[in-house]
């Protein structure tokens, strides 16, 4: 994937201000509207609201729990133009929030179950283009990905898995082999799926949404497994096997992703040492090698900036840190 860029430049991230006593167990991380948001895991509420500016914390909202606007599991999240999409995989549910800045727990959701249907076996991951288009990926039939509309139904199915996937593979070893992230760019209707192991991302047009149109692709590993027959567990992921995109955001120029591409000696050094940039064409833009990895990245468009989120290894503590965007 690294040789695909002419623009290559090496950067130290400089950790900004922020309250990180506040900062709770994240695993999820996003800019939204100036204000720097975390999803957590282990603490009561999945969302934590910064200024983006100050680093001061806000409040939290999203509160978890099987009430009717609780959580139960917050898979994604991504900006829809000025609200925040939530993926809730525990409900199989979107919502979507305008998140109040002075009173976070005071938030208003709109929430949107995804409707049954034969043609998702099972859904990891959605991801919002429009208030009213989704893509889902995840085991879908005799597809890669599933266009939902906003109330939910199924509108069609697209996709082909990466150049040189196993065709004897069946949808349901495909679906745990290339799980993907997703990101969007709304006003164009675009799409961007990059694998979480092996080396591949592709680019999609949405705008019509009966016939999505493949981009481009660029693909140079596939994840390292071995099938099991078992339905539930259908592969096994080899030793060896690489780490891909790490987290994948969206600007309305670019698709910016935080990049592996090495195996893990330790499975707890999860993280990537490097940003590649695509602009929505999915041209090749830049690539920025980072002294150490991160495990989170969010874009400030506005600003211009990329925040990476790491973790001290002597300490335990929460770091963000941030590079120029257009250097």
């Amino acid at each position: 994937m690294v040789d695909l860029f002419d623009v290559q430049r090496q950067e130290d991230p400089q950790p900004l201000s922020i309250e990180t006593d506040s900062i709770r167990n994240p695993y999820l991380m996003t800019y939204h509207q100036g204000l720097l948001v975390f999803g957590n895991i282990h603490a009561p509420y999945f969302i934590s609201v910064f200024d983006g500016e100050t680093g001061k914390f806000l409040g939290d909202c999203a509160s978890r729990g099987a009430g009717p606007e609780e959580f139960i599991h917050l898979g994604g999240l991504a900006s829809v133009r000025d609200k925040l999409g939530l993926w809730d995989a525990g409900k199989s549910t979107v919502a979507l929030a305008r998140i109040d800045r002075h009173q976070p727990a005071a938030s208003a959701f709109e929430f949107q179950k995804m409707q049954e249907d034969s043609s998702l076996v099972a859904v990891f991951q959605v991801a919002p283009v429009r208030e009213d288009l989704f893509v889902a990926a995840g085991i879908v039939r005799g597809h890669r990905f599933a266009l939902m509309d906003g109330q939910g139904r199924v509108v069609g199915g697209f996709g082909e898995y990466p150049e040189g996937h196993d065709v004897q593979n069946s949808d349901m070893e495909n679906g745990f082999v290339y799980q993907s992230l997703l990101a969007t760019q709304g006003e164009r209707s675009l799409l961007a799926a990059a694998t979480a192991m092996g080396e591949s991302i592709q680019f999609y047009d949405l705008s019509d949404k009966d016939n999505p149109v493949l981009v481009r692709e660029f693909t140079f590993g596939h994840p390292l497994y071995n099938r099991t027959g078992d339905q539930e567990q259908p592969i096994v992921f080899d030793a060896k096997n690489p780490d891909g995109f790490i987290d994948l955001k969206a600007t309305p120029d670019y698709c910016v992703g935080l990049f592996s591409g090495e195996a893990r000696t330790d499975l707890r050094a999860y993280g990537g040492d490097k940003i590649v940039i695509f602009d929505w064409d999915g041209n090749p833009v830049k690539l920025i090698t980072l002294g150490q990895s991160y495990t989170n990245l969010a874009v400030d468009a506005e600003k211009n900036r990329i925040l990476l989120l790491s973790v001290q290894p002597e300490t335990g503590d929460f770091v963000v840190s941030g590079i120029s965007l257009s250097e």
